[in-house]
């Protein structure tokens, strides 16, 4: 019977050891990028969409998982507003020492848009290698005082610490084994 007990046990914790080695780390921090577009209109409140990206760089000051990717160089994709061209996939990606990042647009929408200020959001998923895909929401931003021709956006991500994320049944799998065990262990001891 305690040869029995012990092989139940030892399943119990090798199901265990898997369902912990198969979840990565979710990403933390923001970051924020700066650099030059190219859009649609020469106008930014008639503008519907990005045609193309002059450099652009991560931000001096990312936090968290970004920490050290300052100044790194990252590559855009174009997209629009009018009509939304999500999903883009990826918006943007880049590589920072054995590290790839890049952020998938899911969802789009203007919160303000006329000649003086653009500004986009919505959520969409972070990529890094090693981590877990991380849902969060970002901020597409243009300022242009004076009107006319533009030059130079911000875009700001911060992770959403509320986002659900299914486990892919390991947790009930695991209370599945551990409740069968308890039943078999219990059967054996009466």
């Amino acid at each position: 019977m305690k040869s029995n007990i012990v092989k139940y046990f030892a399943v119990a914790v090798a199901a265990f050891g898997l369902a912990i080695s198969a979840h990565a780390v979710k990403i933390t921090g923001e970051i924020n990028m700066a650099g030059s577009v190219t859009l649609d209109s020469s106008w930014l409140g008639t503008a519907n969409g990005v045609t193309g990206f002059g450099p652009v760089v991560v931000g001096v000051a990312p936090t968290g998982d970004f920490a050290g990717t300052a100044g790194a160089s990252v590559s855009w994709s174009t997209f629009s507003w009018n009509p939304p061209s999500t999903p883009v996939i990826p918006l943007w990606t880049f590589t920072s020492g054995p590290l790839t990042y890049s952020f998938d647009l899911l969802s789009l929408s203007v919160a303000q848009q006329d000649n003086s200020f653009l500004n986009l959001i919505g959520w969409g998923t972070l990529k890094i290698t090693g981590f877990e895909d991380t849902v969060g929401t970002w901020s597409f931003t243009i300022p242009n005082a004076g009107g006319g021709q533009h030059a130079n956006f911000d875009f700001t991500f911060a992770n959403s610490q509320n986002a659900v994320v299914p486990d892919g049944g390991m947790t009930a799998m695991l209370l599945g084994a551990a409740l069968s065990g308890l039943a078999l262990l219990r059967r054996k001891l009466a």
